[in-house]
């Protein structure tokens, strides 16, 4: 019988040993993920013109942008003019911008803000640089 109550004492330490005092996690302490939306805006751009694009964060969350090409709209030959970008709110037939940047194409984001949930607008405007006419791509990720 002793190996019998060892078995037992075993069995008891194991199912003892698996109620330690874990604390439950409440709903608000665990972690979300919050899916994005990636959008691309292009359109053409005139000699001193803008143009925007509104979208609706579902929830608060970062926001990205980058200007990924701009090109003469005649030829299609890629240009290196940079270009304003900017994320506002819509007014009206425009873009109310709260942040703005001079930025030149380019792989990697370059405007990161953080927005609470809402409708907001991403407006891309000539900085003076601009000659002729361009075509232009953003792409942008939003929740």
């Amino acid at each position: 019988m002793r190996a019998g109550s060892l078995v037992a004492t075993l069995a008891l330490a194991f199912v003892t040993a698996a109620c330690g005092d874990d604390t439950p996690t409440s709903p608000s302490s665990s972690s979300t993920t919050t899916s994005t939306s990636t959008v691309t805006f292009a359109g053409t751009l005139s000699v001193g013109g803008a143009r925007f694009y509104s979208f609706t964060n579902l929830e608060s969350g970062s926001v990205t942008a980058l200007l990924a090409s701009v090109a003469g709209a005649d030829t299609r030959l890629p240009l290196a003019v940079p270009l304003e970008i900017g994320i506002g709110i819509p007014a009206g037939t425009g873009c109310a911008t709260s942040l703005t940047q001079l930025v030149s194409p380019g792989l990697l984001s370059q405007m990161t803000v953080t927005l609470a949930a809402g409708t907001f607008c991403l407006r891309v405007a000539d900085a003076g640089e601009l000659r002729v006419p361009v075509s232009f791509a953003v792409r942008f990720t939003h929740p």
